[in-house]
């Protein structure tokens, strides 16, 4: 529950003018205001004994308006009219309804905020559905009493959820609670189990509404919010794209929350401002960038970042890097002088790329080398092999007596892609000529 909320001064002001004006208008009695400034009640007939069978009462708020008049009573919190109302609202049962003044009763009257929020190119927003329900807010009205002074009081709204949980001051004010009017109608269906322990938590709470004055719980009244929930279609062309959210219909039309921006589902970008791409998705504009390598227009998501230049390009555009895999542009590729494969710049190290740099001895019976041997079957004239295998070859090296040989295979058909030798003591490495290759392969 929330403390205590805009608490009176002694006797009648504002806060319990609007409560008794509330209470009489829950109760139905008819009230005339003079041109004295004096208020006229009409007494129901099964009433008239509590007034000493008068069917009318007159009273006044403000003291100034009684001092020529003595058969007029002065309303306070303490008064037999006060009174006499709030146990016309105690019968009424354990609760009593009402709703804000002048809140969102119908979708139409939400629907030019929901609309005007956003701009489809090409296109249009509609509602795909909306509902408006009544959201129970409790207020527990208590006239506090001096400990100290026993003819002061002040009135106070305490205002909980129905589960206890307590309301900002600023969402009240938002949800107009302070001016109220009564149900229109039925109101929506409440257990009476509810009810009761609804009215039992406001008697439990009412000692702790005060430290150092007594609190007296005048009655529980249940107050009905307006509370949407909504969709909205977007639609361009054949395509559709949905929006869902919810909230406080008052805070709504009174710009108190804006209807939430369109996120785009491909890269989650927001936006009021809608449009549909070629391929025939919604989305926003900020969602939108530009290929650097063809300049075509497409979602940002669409977009990959070239791990060598930083260029954000089509998938397409890229090539899979065999040592490293990252994707890199053809045009940014570099190539290894040891086993000439094009990789990306960042495994390179010198002469020899991260494949060439990490090599380990292969032993003959290792199946790789065995399908190896078994394709090529000369390569058996050579021994101490080592290799490294990357995403599409294998990268060998293997030595002679005096002479080095270093080979570059395709993992898949075998095929060599490098054939080179050189000193076995050495790291310079000549390339034999292609019809020179089946000499040391077959």
């Amino acid at each position: 529950m929330t403390a205590p909320r805009d608490n009176s001064t002694p006797d009648v002001d504002l806060l319990a003018q609007q409560f008794f004006l509330w209470a009489l208008a829950t109760l139905r009695l008819p009230m005339e205001r003079k041109d004295d400034g004096v208020c006229e009640l009409v007494v129901p007939e099964d009433a008239r004994e509590d007034f000493d069978g008068a069917d009318t009462v007159r009273f006044a708020i403000d003291e100034s308006t009684v001092a020529d008049s003595t058969a007029t009573e002065q309303l306070t919190l303490s008064s037999p009219l006060f009174d006499w109302t709030v146990a016309r609202l105690q019968q009424m049962g354990n609760v009593v309804h009402a709703a804000p003044t002048g809140q969102p009763v119908s979708v139409r009257q939400l629907t030019s905020r929901l609309f005007d929020a956003y701009t489809v190119e090409d296109g249009n927003v509609r509602l795909g559905g909306c509902t408006l329900e009544d959201q129970p807010l409790l207020r527990y009205t208590y006239r506090i009493r001096s400990m100290s002074n026993q003819t002061g009081c002040r009135l106070a709204h305490v205002y909980a959820s129905p589960e206890g949980r307590p309301f900002d001051d600023s969402l009240l004010s938002a949800l107009r609670v302070d001016d109220l009017a009564p149900i229109e109608g039925k109101p929506p269906r409440v257990s009476g189990e509810d009810t009761r322990r609804w009215a039992a938590t406001g008697k439990e709470r009412a000692p702790i509404v005060s430290h150092d004055e007594r609190a007296e719980l005048l009655v529980v009244t249940v107050v009905w919010c307006k509370y949407f929930h909504c969709k909205l279609l977007f639609e361009i062309n054949e395509t559709r794209a949905d929006l869902s959210f919810d909230g406080w219909a008052q805070l709504l039309v009174d710009r108190g929350i804006e209807p939430p921006p369109f996120q785009c589902p491909d890269t989650g970008r927001r936006s009021y401002r809608l449009l549909v791409m070629d391929d025939g998705r919604i989305t926003v504009p900020e969602a939108i960038a530009a290929c650097e390598q063809s300049g075509r227009q497409v979602l940002e998501s669409d977009l990959v970042t070239c791990a060598a230049s930083g260029q954000r390009v089509l998938p397409e555009f890229l090539q899979k890097c065999p040592v490293s895999e990252d994707r890199v542009l053809p045009s940014a590729m570099v190539t290894c002088p040891t086993c000439r494969q094009n990789v990306s710049p960042s495994c390179l190290t010198g002469d020899r790329c991260q494949a060439c740099r990490t090599m380990t001895t292969i032993r003959a019976d290792d199946p790789r080398m065995a399908r190896v041997l078994g394709e090529h079957p000369r390569l058996d004239r050579w021994s101490r092999w080592r290799l490294a295998e990357t995403d599409s070859s294998y990268i060998l090296t293997a030595t002679s007596m005096l002479r080095g040989l270093l080979l570059v295979l395709d993992k898949e058909s075998l095929e060599a892609t490098h054939l080179a030798t050189g000193s076995r003591f050495g790291r310079r490495w000549v390339e034999v000529p292609r019809e020179q290759r089946a000499e040391y392969l077959s």
